[in-house]
């Protein structure tokens, strides 16, 4: 079993105390914990496990029900909207959109259910997942510029960060900044038995953030050079890991990987599951935890 790819609910808990240098972490877990306690407890409400007396299939039954009564309730609302405005003294016009060729948002989700070969309710987990991994790579992305503004003081409207930028440019300037470099990478690796050194850990940020570019800009779609891109940034990671006692740990990573590569191959897609969600999550409490133990421990050294 993989650290990386496995979830858990627990999280390092931070030291009562004024230091404001370690301030980012409390920062960090206030956000992290909205976004994991929401994602579960929304994800939970469309697994069947969730439920003793209903099957996987009566739920799904019930996912159907609500999603096909959608066009319903907005033809209603349609319908009374006029008379809302005049009810309340306001002409409402001309309704553009009532002569228009328009389609019910339930319609098309629907039809990529269909194309995915999905069940409806497998589709809104997938959205969940996809939703959480956004959030998850978007909490790293600014606790970690806010770090290297703090450590540089800088203005933020003067720092630009992209996503491809996040390890290599911000995360590495503040260990090379606090000195902790050689500490940081220490605590890193014992932390998640999988990042062993700065390369791994880009590496895979590089893949991360290549997945979340495509979720962004082309809804998960990879196009031939998008395949090759992909299997690029992976196979970058695998060359990391070469020593007999790591082949372990590199096969609990590729056994997990290998279904992506497999599924955008075949199907020209990527579908964010619980994995992924996972990888995400874990990737970025690895990285706070270990930057809050050196910064923490730092000071303490320092008050000596």
């Amino acid at each position: 079993m993989l650290l990386l790819t496995s979830f858990f609910a627990d999280i390092l808990l931070p030291e009562q105390d004024d230091n404001q240098s370690t301030k980012f972490y409390n920062n960090f877990l206030s956000q992290y914990t909205s976004i994991t306690v929401t994602a579960l407890v929304s994800q939970s409400v469309f697994l069947h496990d969730t439920y003793v007396d209903t099957s996987k299939e009566d739920l799904d039954k019930d996912i159907d029900n609500i999603i096909n009564s959608i066009p319903d309730g907005a033809e209603y609302k349609r319908k009374i909207y006029k008379t809302l405005c005049m009810g309340s003294h306001i002409n409402p016009g001309k309704t553009l959109q009532e002569e228009e060729k328009r389609s019910f948002i339930s319609d098309l989700f629907i039809q990529d259910s269909k194309k995915y070969n999905m069940s409806n309710r497998e589709m809104i987990i997938k959205g969940l997942n996809t939703s959480a991994f956004l959030n998850y790579f978007f909490l790293l992305e600014d606790s970690l510029k806010n770090i290297y503004i703090e450590v540089n003081m800088i203005s933020d409207d003067n720092f630009q960060l992209k996503g491809s930028e996040v390890i290599s440019k911000a995360l590495k300037h503040i260990l090379e900044k606090k000195s902790i470099q050689n500490d940081f990478f220490l605590e890193l690796k014992k932390r998640s038995k999988f990042f062993i050194n700065y390369q791994s850990l880009n590496r895979t940020w590089k893949l991360l953030n290549f997945i979340r570019n495509r979720l962004i800009h082309d809804n998960g779609y990879y196009n031939e050079k998008a395949k090759n891109l992909f299997k690029i940034y992976y196979e970058n990671i695998l060359k990391i890991y070469t020593n007999e006692s790591e082949s372990l740990t590199i096969s609990l990573f590729i056994d997990k990987i290998d279904k992506y590569q497999q599924q955008i191959d075949e199907n020209n897609y990527l579908i964010v599951d619980d994995v992924l969600e996972n990888i995400i999550r874990n990737f970025s409490v690895f990285i706070m935890e270990s930057l809050y133990i050196c910064t923490e421990n730092q000071a303490v050294v320092e008050t000596c």
